[in-house]
């Protein structure tokens, strides 16, 4: 099965994302050999084994083709998630699952036991885990570089965006929310790498019995970094800067999510001047999808460290519930007036 320590894959849901970003990174990769490709619409699998010369196996049903493949890459609606990640990992097969984990918290913790009863895991796809850039501002928050942590806000919209051909992201029980679950769940799991769980949160949304296209909130934080406050809004209507602005002790550090290498700082006692901080390291384009796949397929051979695992997962659900369980109505006074 295994042939010159390349893992071979599986790779379920041949949509947009598969296409365009997690089957070239896994093809960017010597770790990886595509040994499958499976969608519900069979016709689907052939079209892109035939778009990239893959002599790779397509399939209909997962099943057919899991005992031939050391882990799988899971890039399905959301709800779906669940009952295909639950065969593979009681097979004792990890999975990468796109994010969101599951669209339920309970789901989602059922996984992770599943997933450690088998003796495998889950990574979940919040590949701005993999950016320089955040990984440095971590560990710069973590060594109380910019001293105390005052606020911050959080903002990452656009003027439409991401359209999946099954139109599963316009279907609350398919995609288990609106912006909050398939865009800003990238920030907020940022805010939770670098700042920890909220204890407390305001949620507003302009939800009518669907999904939200637009929602702004508030997290409260007291824990060792201290007591202060995160504000946020997600947009599918507006574009935004798509940046988090942290007002610290230091001055205000500014971490965008176009910019996987840079921090940038405007000091205190120096407005005036505004730095930057990279980290070192080797020359050459971040490349976040195939860094991502990398460490599932370095797991799958020699268990070690997942920048986003399952118990990650599930806490970014468990936040998400929560919200949309005290979400009250979002003022919409930028929107021309209802007749």
């Amino acid at each position: 099965m295994q042939s010159a320590n390349r893992v071979r894959l599986a790779f379920v849901g041949c949509g947009a994302i598969t296409r365009m970003e997690h089957l070239p990174a896994a093809l960017r990769s010597p770790l990886v050999e595509v040994a499958a490709l499976v969608d519900d619409r069979v016709e689907n699998a052939v079209a892109l084994a035939r778009m990239y010369g893959l002599n790779a196996r397509t399939a209909r049903n997962l099943s057919d083709v899991l005992d031939d493949v050391h882990g799988v890459v899971l890039a399905t609606p959301n709800d779906t998630h669940y009952p295909i990640a639950k065969q593979i990992l009681e097979r004792g097969k990890p999975v990468l699952i796109e994010k969101p984990i599951t669209t339920r918290h309970d789901h989602a913790t059922e996984l992770c036991a599943i997933a450690e009863k088998h003796g495998t895991f889950i990574s979940v796809g919040y590949r701005f885990r993999f950016f320089p850039s955040a990984l440095l501002l971590k560990k710069l928050l973590d060594e109380n570089y910019f001293g105390r942590v005052i606020s911050f806000h959080c903002e990452f919209g656009s003027a439409g965006g991401w359209t999946p051909v099954s139109g599963y992201n316009m279907d609350r029980a398919r995609s288990g929310g609106g912006v909050l679950v398939i865009n800003g769940t990238h920030f907020l799991d940022l805010a939770l790498f670098w700042f920890g769980e909220p204890v407390a949160h305001v949620y507003q949304d302009d939800n009518y019995g669907n999904v939200e296209a637009n929602c702004k909130g508030a997290w409260t934080y007291d824990g060792p970094r201290g007591r202060f406050d995160g504000s946020f809004f997600f947009s599918k209507t507006i574009k935004l800067t798509n940046r988090f602005l942290i007002e610290t002790e230091r001055g205000q550090v500014e971490w965008s999510a176009a910019d996987a290498e840079r921090i940038r700082v405007v000091d205190r006692t120096r407005p005036d001047v505004k730095f930057e901080l990279s980290p070192a390291r080797n020359p050459g384009a971040v490349d976040s999808f195939r860094a991502q796949i990398e460490e599932f397929c370095a797991n799958t051979l020699h268990p070690g460290r997942i920048s986003s695992d399952g118990p990650n997962g599930a806490r970014s659900i468990r936040l998400i519930e929560n919200m949309y369980r005290d979400a009250t109505r979002l003022d919409e006074s930028w929107q021309p007036t209802r007749v």
